[in-house]
């Protein structure tokens, strides 16, 4: 009850608030949507101090980690820079971009190799640098402001995404172009499956397109673009290049439209006979030539082309319950997960992967970047990072690092209720009360995301390994087309899991008053690739209106916390 005299007294509070003046001197940003909400801090978790309305001009401050310090009445408050449509940067501050040339770059919020991981940026990612010193360097990544080593940026190789002058074709039919990058803008037109488009800029998903006769914001994820210059693949007819995806359509002609005669693979390597604007011709069987898309290659061999002459020796796991799979990729099926500091002998090198032999007998494949043989070379990252294991088990909740996982987020705003309700937004309200129920403990707790961000699975995952959890909740909510059903449910993936999944489902069953769905298996990428015991919580039906409103209640997502935090605490004591 104390906890709801509080919201409700907050809510009061915001009814009252002024709006906003407008300040015109210095550098300025523009609120992107009304009602916005200015806080007392660079975080969802502060309180709202004012709002404002689409238009609003404010004096910029300073920047903490996507949030922007303003100037507001006679003090200052925080916005999200995503509810911003404008900011006008001083001359001094122009950035560039880079593309990054390692996988699983950290981008830290100090520029120091002990300082917190705020993302995980994968090779070819593009990242717009602020400044450097030494060997650091502060980029912009999906609104993250944070300091990565310089040495794996490369200026000269920045990804071609949302470049001027970038062409695209569309995936879909009936594509809705907006007046906005967000879905509350106006439609002012739609586009069909393989129309082009000219791609100028980007932001938070949405990309500024141009046809010739309409202008206008696109969602990013029907659109398949790419430089104009096929990022300088194929110099001359010599050039060696390889495939970058499964199941490349061969054609007959330098087009999308020309007729499909064969199919390449992921890592397949070939000689450039001929190319045609961003086509190359190749010869992809004995006596047989034809076209492919020049956007889904790299210049050289791929080193996935050839098995590596190692074929003797041991890897040592380095972290728990890491992942064996069937095949040399992350989509192949997980066959057996390994233990931290188990030797497993190798039976063949494959590119980034070991062959390795299993104790059942078999053999699987893991990743060269989760194991130690003690004959490599320097890892990709020189940041000294020690991957240590607990000496002793935690025992106590107030010992443990949790890490929630609020669904969703960005563009990706997941399930929509029967009445519209966003399942991103759910999820991240249950997370913020549930890292403040952890956080009291004295437990380490770090959210994949504090706001509303787009953060892709692998990132999730890497986070989880990178800050070496204890335990990985993701939440969600549940919707179908049958509005009829209703309840929580619990996954988990195996292994070690499913002792972690029994605790937090008996505390959820001990607090929630909605129908108990079970636990079940779950093949989810968060859970399957995580390294950390992890479950996955559909939390209620929001496809079901009587739920839906249910939900949208505090107090239900109390009640889940509470659950949740019930089952942590058992988990962690036993």
């Amino acid at each position: 009850m104390k906890l709801l005299s509080v919201l409700i007294s907050t809510v009061l509070f915001l009814s009252l608030v002024p709006e906003l003046k407008v300040h015109a001197e210095g550098s300025t940003i523009e609120a992107a949507h009304d009602g916005i909400l200015i806080r007392e801090g660079p975080g969802l978790s502060y309180p709202a101090i004012a709002t404002g309305n689409a238009g609003d001009q404010y004096k910029e401050l300073q920047r903490d980690n996507g949030w922007v310090e303003v100037s507001v009445n006679d003090g200052s408050g925080w916005i999200a820079e995503w509810l911003l449509t404008s900011v006008n940067e001083p001359e001094t501050e122009a950035a560039s971009q880079s593309a990054v040339t390692t996988d699983n770059l950290r981008l830290r919020a100090e520029p120091d190799q002990n300082s917190e991981i705020l993302s995980v940026i994968q090779a070819g990612q593009s990242v717009e640098v602020l400044s450097s010193s030494d060997n650091w360097s502060e980029v912009v990544y999906q609104g993250n402001t944070g300091w990565v080593v310089s040495e794996y940026l490369d200026a000269s190789a920045s990804e071609p995404q949302a470049a001027e002058g970038s062409n695209g074709t569309i995936l879909v039919d009936r594509l809705n172009v907006r007046d906005d990058f967000s879905s509350d803008g106006n439609v002012i037109g739609t586009l069909n499956t393989g129309d082009q488009v000219i791609v100028s800029d980007e932001k938070y998903g949405w990309l500024y397109i141009s046809t010739g006769t309409l202008t206008g914001w696109i969602s990013s994820d029907y659109v398949e673009y790419h430089s104009s210059t096929v990022n300088q693949t194929a110099e001359t007819p010599s050039d060696d290049i390889h495939i970058t995806v499964n199941g490349l359509q061969v054609r007959s002609e330098p087009g999308r439209n020309a007729d499909v005669i064969g199919t390449v693979n992921l890592y397949d390597s070939f000689s450039v006979e001929e190319q045609s604007g961003d086509w190359l011709r190749i010869e992809f069987e004995e006596g047989k030539s034809g076209w492919i898309a020049g956007w889904f290659t790299e210049r050289g061999i791929h080193p996935e082309s050839n098995v590596s002459a190692q074929t003797s020796g041991e890897v040592t796991i380095l972290y728990n319950g890491s992942n064996v799979r069937e095949a040399p990729s992350t989509d192949a099926a997980v066959v057996y997960k390994a233990s931290a500091g188990e030797s497993l002998s190798i039976v063949s090198q494959n590119g980034d992967w070991y062959e390795i032999s299993l104790p059942g007998g078999g053999s699987g494949f893991i990743a060269n970047w989760i194991v130690s043989t003690g004959n490599e070379a320097e890892p990709a990252e020189p940041e000294s990072e020690t991957e240590e294991e607990n000496e002793e088990p935690v025992t106590s909740i107030s010992e443990a690092t949790i890490i929630i996982d609020a669904g969703h987020g960005g563009r990706d705003g997941g399930a929509v209720g029967a009445a519209g309700t966003l399942e991103k937004s759910l999820t991240i309200r249950t997370a913020e009360v549930l890292y403040h129920m952890l956080s009291s403990t004295g437990a380490n707790v770090i959210m994949t995301r504090e706001d509303d961000r787009y953060v892709d699975l692998y990132s999730r995952v890497a986070i989880s390994r990178d800050h070496q959890a204890d335990a990985f909740i993701s939440l969600h909510y549940d919707a179908i087309n049958d509005r009829s059903v209703k309840g929580f449910t619990t996954y988990y993936y195996g292994g070690p899991d499913e002792a972690l999944a029994d605790s937090v489902h008996e505390g959820l069953s001990d607090s929630m008053t909605v129908k108990n769905r079970g636990m079940q298996h779950g093949n989810f990428l968060v859970l399957r690739d995580n390294s950390a015991p992890s479950v996955l919580l559909e939390l209620g039906f929001i496809s079901n209106p009587s739920e839906e409103a249910s939900i949208n209640n505090d107090r239900f997502r109390e009640m889940a916390a509470t659950g949740i935090y019930n089952g942590l605490t058992e988990y962690f004591s036993e």
